[in-house]
This record gives structure tokens, sequence and C-alpha cells, in this order.
């Protein structure tokens, strides 16, 4: 990595620039080496070539170091100009190099013959971070003949699908072997990765393409890039049914929306130490609380995907029961409804006094209308006159009472009720009004 020092530092070795013409390998990469930077900050380095032979094509594989938060102002600059190459480098750091790669010049061919390569030394310094010239001696190993056959070859055999998600590792689970031939062992090998891997087989990697040095005893670095192959991870959201429950019914429905039709496994986790194994999937809840629910997928490429509906909420039942409706036809308050009191929704009850109603104290409902059949598992409602004689009764209650046939007057109700967790019995008061009987 590149590091910044302050305070009055000395170079003590001499830089060695070396074109590898000798290493050259596929179409023409020639590698840079360069040995004995020490906090060097700035560099400029000039190249002579044969125009009528060869032709600058680009360059490869630039050094890490010399590139800082991926900043164009603190990159490697390599620019072509007729027969001269210049290659630039300055930041507000310092960098030290043992011997490693530069960067390697691709050429084309433009005809045949012996093509000739020269440092043009007078344009060539290396400066420190204190702004000296640091010593450096420029070599090129020989000319190259033209056409260009190498005895080099990298290749790469990948052993496993890397996968494109945002799950466990961030999806990189590539692995793969570098092999060089042509070259004299013993080699030395770096992976460009976020783990600088050194051996033969990395493993953890994405679908980035990566650039593999392999050194070999002759002292030449050779490099390539390795671009895996990457399959795609399952696509989905997932939903819940009803999006907001109760823990008189906490029954969910869980599902996922996707068009993906490879994906093999799946695991929900319901944020309460259960799970399930299934595509879609029923759950009930036992606790009032709020839940982080997930479901993970693995595809046929072996790819998994996590997807998650955080804080699903369970709730409390609370409910207001009104004690007059007035069954005029006017659709106004003509059934007796009964409404859940939620903050978030502003349900809740209120109070009016005599003057306003004729009656001693009116309890008046807001908020959802509650379904017996929705939020509890059973339910029974009597409704009693006077006398003590049942006027109206419903089992599991699906329609709201509307006192039909009833004249005004008060009435009186036992509403019985089971939940999952919770049973309990209401009683009390309902006055008809305004009926016209």
């Amino acid at each position: 990595m590149g590091l910044l020092f302050t305070g009055y530092t000395k170079s003590y070795a001499q830089i060695e620039t070396r074109l590898a013409t000798n290493c050259a390998m596929n179409t023409i990469e020639v590698p840079i080496n360069v040995q004995n930077f020490e906090n060097i900050n700035n560099f400029q380095l000039q190249l002579l070539f044969d125009q009528d032979i060869l032709s600058y094509d680009t360059s490869l594989y630039h050094h890490s170091d010399f590139n800082i938060n991926n900043s164009e102002n603190y990159r490697i600059n390599v620019e072509a100009s007729n027969d001269t190459i210049t290659i630039k480098w300055q930041a507000y750091y310092g960098v030290n190099v043992m011997d490693d790669l530069l960067l390697s010049l691709v050429f084309n061919e433009n005809g045949d013959g012996e093509a000739h390569f020269q440092w043009i030394e007078e344009n060539c310094f290396y400066q420190d971070i204190n702004g000296l010239n640091i010593d450096a001696n420029y070599t090129v190993d020989g000319s190259i003949s033209i056409p260009f056959v190498s005895s080099i070859e990298i290749s790469f055999e990948q052993f496993t699908i890397g996968c494109r998600d945002d799950s466990e590792n961030g999806g990189c689970k590539a692995q793969a072997e570098v092999n060089l031939e042509g070259g004299q062992r013993p080699y030395i090998y770096q992976w460009k990765d976020k783990f600088n891997q050194k051996d033969s087989i990395a493993i953890g990697l994405c679908e980035d393409p990566i650039a593999v040095l392999v050194k070999d005893a002759s002292g030449c670095t050779y490099a390539s890039l390795f671009d895996a192959v990457i399959y795609p991870a399952a696509e989905y959201e997932i939903q819940a049914n009803p999006e907001l429950v109760y823990i008189t019914t906490p029954v969910v429905d869980f599902s996922i929306i996707t068009d993906d039709s490879y994906i093999e496994t799946y695991l929900w986790d319901f944020g309460d130490e259960a799970t399930a194994k299934t595509d879609d999937a029923t759950h009930i809840f036992e606790q009032v609380g709020n839940y982080n629910v997930s479901l993970k997928t693995e595809n046929i490429d072996g790819c998994d995907t996590i997807v998650y509906l955080n804080n699903y909420e369970v709730k409390e039942l609370n409910f207001c029961i009104p004690n007059v409706f007035t069954p005029n036809g006017d659709g106004i308050n003509d059934t007796w409804i009964y409404k859940i009191i939620d903050g978030n929704s502003g349900g809740g009850e209120e109070t009016k006094s005599f003057k306003d109603t004729g009656i001693s104290e009116v309890k008046q409902c807001s908020g959802e209308d509650l379904i017996f059949a929705d939020h509890f598992k059973t339910s029974h409602l009597v409704i009693l006159n006077r006398r003590g004689n049942v006027v109206y009764e419903c089992n599991n209650c699906i329609d709201y009472w509307d006192g039909s046939g009833l004249p005004d007057g008060v009435y009186f109700y036992v509403f019985t009720w089971e939940g999952e967790y919770s049973n309990a019995i209401e009683q009390g008061n309902v006055t008809i009004l305004g009926s016209g009987k």
C-alpha cells in the first residue's frame, strides 16, 4: 500500500527500472519491473520504440500502490506520441516497492524485423517526498523479433462458480487456479484481490476481473486478468398477509414474489426462533412484539440470497363497543359496529353529555371496523330486552346487528370471544334511537 510519511527521510538504494523484453508474452505484453523504491511520490519515464515495426496499444496491470481512493489524480498516466511513450505519476504520499511489476505495455505488430527499445534517460526521473531526485538505472533486456511468438502462457481453471448476491461473504465464492507454462520454476504468485492471496489457488473470488502476477526464477513477472464466471442469485420480494396482525388471531401467510424458476431451497426465519423450508409459509406468532422476518434461498447454481421483512408487528387487540346506534336509514350509525382502538390509526372512544343526546352517557367509537371473523377464532353474541328475552343471537357472527324490527330502547348484550391465546366476556347495554318504532 502507499504510505504517507512526514519528516526527513533518505533513499539508500538505487532504483532499478527494467523493460523486460525477454519476459514478453501474448500479444507483445512487455512488463516494466522496478526495484528499491523508498518514499517515491513523483516520477516520469520516457521510452523510445520502433514505430515502423510496433504501435503502442495500451497499458495493463498498474501497480495498486500507485493509486489512492481510485482517483484519477493519483493514478499512473501512460501516453504515446508517435514513437515515444511517457509514463507519469505523482501524489502527496510516498510509495515503497522492493521488487515488483510497475505495469505492462501492450504493442501491436506493424511489420517484420527486430523491434528495439531505448529509455530516454535525460527525460526520466524519480523524486522522493522531500523533492530530492533519486539515482536510477534504466535497462532494456533486448530487442523483440517480429512476428512475435511467445513461449509463455498463463491460463486459469475455475473450480467453484461464483455468485452475484449480497449474502454471506458478499457472494464471493469462486475458486480458481493460475497456471504458467514456459517459465522457470519455482514460481511466486500474487493475486490482486482483497485478500492478496499468494498461492496458485485462490478462493473467495468475486465477479470483478482480478490481476494475477506470477514471477518465475529468472526474474520475469508475468501478469494476466482472471475474470470469474459468475451466476446471478435469485431476486425476489417477500410479503406478509395480513400486513398487520393482532395476537387474538396471529396467523400470518408469508409468500415470495419472484419470476425466478431456479430456486431450489427455502429457509424462512420468523424472528422468534421458528423456521420453515417451503416457498410459501404460514406461521402463528405467540407473543406481541416486532419481528424481523427473513427468507434465504439457494438456486440451482448454489447462489444464495437473503431478503428481510423487518419490524413485522404483532399487536394487542383493543376494541371499543358503542352504547348507542341509530338505525334510521340515513347511512350514519345505522348498525352497531365495534371499532378497533389503534394509536396508529387514531381510533378510540369518547363520551357525550346528557344534554346533547338525551341519554346519561353516550360512548362513541372511532377507528377501523372490528371484523369478528378476522380477529377471533370463535365469537358469540346475545342481545336481551329489558324482560330478559333474547331478541338477537349469532354464533361466529358475520354481519353487524342492525336492531331490525325492534323499537327504541335499552337492550343488554353478552359478547363472548376466544382468541388464539386469550378469551373474554364483554357485557353491557346498548340503546336504539330513531328506529321509528
